[in-house]
């Protein structure tokens, strides 16, 4: 009996080794080093934030580039320059900025990162926080990559951090209206 089951079960085995499905995609060390290419050029970005020296933003983003909701009002912030202007803002808004990456991963043309930014705000105003303002909170970030540059960015905070800080009560200012009707809400973007 022992030996059945073992034939039984090496010959599945094989059965499921030998099949090959025609919809696997496989992937290349070229996309491999493309990959990770992007994860470096992004990981510099947030470098570059920290630091000070926003120049070297510039070599890796686009001169159209686009960052969704990167206004201070959530419209589009559109154009290289602009971004890079504002990246300075923010730096320049924070004593002691820091940005963590706690997990990242990029798939063609796309880059994914879960991040941790501390700091403390200074004099300059940044988000329409006080000075002095400790910050303390976690964001995912998208960022579309064409020809090595990001070309697109979609940035997405917890709201509750976000309210708590601008100084607003979390608990409070997220809780749906029981008395909307929240299912006929629009909430595209147009």
């Amino acid at each position: 009996m022992k030996k059945l089951l073992f034939t039984a079960a090496t010959g599945m085995l094989l059965f499921l080794v030998s099949c090959k499905d025609s919809d696997t995609t496989t992937t290349t060390s070229s996309d491999n080093s493309q990959n990770e290419k992007n994860l470096a050029n992004n990981r510099e970005v947030y470098k570059a934030m920290e630091t000070g020296d926003v120049s070297k933003i510039k070599e890796f983003i686009d001169k159209d580039a686009i960052d969704h909701g990167g206004n201070p009002d959530g419209s589009d912030l559109k154009g290289g320059d602009s971004i890079v202007a504002m990246l300075g803002k923010v730096r320049s808004g924070f004593s002691d900025i820091k940005m963590e990456v706690i997990a990242d991963a990029a798939n063609g043309d796309y880059v994914f990162s879960l991040n941790r930014l501390t700091g403390t705000t200074n004099s300059t105003p940044v988000w329409g926080m006080p000075p002095n303002t400790k910050i303390d909170s976690r964001h995912v970030d998208v960022v579309k990559i064409k020809d090595g540059k990001a070309t697109d960015h979609w940035g997405f905070m917890d709201p509750k951090e976000m309210s708590a800080m601008m100084g607003g009560d979390p608990k409070k200012d997220n809780k749906m209206d029981p008395k909307m009707d929240h299912s006929k809400m629009d909430t595209t973007k147009k």
